[in-house]
């Protein structure tokens, strides 16, 4: 167990974050390296942008994080100039090991939360408003999380609502980047897709992201393909894929980059991306 903060503090809040590692705050954390994405905005969202002294590469959104010092990517992070900046405290993904051991070693306190369900989602922002907010009231940075919580459930139960109808009970395939990887049932993705109506031909039995190949697309034929920012180039060039149904009656949807964020980030943003997806739905021609 870590202490951030200055001692004989008489006000005390405990962070744990994924792996189970408890920080005892005395003060709000007031220099933070995010070396994640969605962390980067669930900071900003909680209106703590400006306690932000380092991002990863991929950090993009707001546009204030442009104007802050980007630290690499996952794998060629510049820990000297993570050490450099001194932050109280890094914040990142658990999809480095190595890099949170390395920080870890140089006395660097470190968080990670890397959600991969709704449910986890709002419990890493719950812990991200107790890394930011005020001491002395214990009960709003929690507000400020659980009005940001309150907001995403909204959008997200109204999307249903929004997908014109005849998409209802239809097959979608969303592909998430280049190389054939897919969302499953079993990912926040998926519980999207259910919640709307779609019916993912991708099955849970098949994990969450599976590589799926052309042979199998091309039997499973889906009424509605999505991809992602990414793809290497459109279907309609693609040898066997142009001839899928969803091609033909073109019923693809492809993401731009800005879309594909919001979609593919779990955080404060991720029901505006699925949005995305339902206004690109509905603009085809029905079934």
């Amino acid at each position: 167990m870590g202490v951030l903060g200055a001692p004989g503090c008489l006000a005390s809040r405990l962070i744990e974050d994924d792996r189970g590692m408890e920080l005892v705050l005395t003060t709000p954390a007031k220099r933070i390296v995010s070396l994640y994405p969605s962390l980067t905005e669930g900071v900003c969202l909680l209106n703590a942008c400006d306690r932000l002294v380092g991002v990863d590469r991929s950090s993009n959104w707001p546009e204030w994080v442009q104007s802050v010092p980007h630290l690499g990517g996952l794998w060629d992070t510049s820990i000297e100039d993570v050490v450099r900046l001194k932050p109280d405290v890094v914040i990142m993904s658990a999809s480095n090991a190595k890099l949170t051991a390395k920080l870890e070693r140089l006395g660097l306190t470190v968080l990670v939360f890397q959600p991969q369900t709704w449910a986890q989602m709002e419990r890493s922002l719950r812990e991200l408003a107790k890394l930011v907010g005020p001491m002395e009231s214990q009960g709003l940075s929690h507000d400020t999380a659980q009005d940001l919580i309150d907001r995403m459930e909204g959008e997200k139960y109204d999307l249903g609502a929004h997908l014109a109808p005849w998409a209802k009970g239809k097959s979608i395939y969303l592909q998430v980047g280049s190389g054939g990887y897919a969302a499953s049932e079993r990912t926040y993705l998926g519980q999207f897709l259910k919640a709307l109506g779609l019916v993912n031909v991708v099955k849970p039995t098949l994990g969450e992201f599976p590589k799926m190949g052309r042979e199998w697309l091309m039997l499973e034929s889906p009424d509605i393909i999505v991809l992602t920012h990414g793809q290497d180039k459109p279907l309609k060039k693609t040898p066997g894929l142009r001839v899928l149904k969803a091609v033909v009656e073109d019923r693809v949807c492809m993401l731009s980059q800005e879309e594909s964020d919001r979609l593919l980030r779990l955080g404060p943003r991720v029901a505006s991306g699925m949005r995305a997806v339902v206004d690109c739905i509905n603009k085809m021609r029905p079934l």
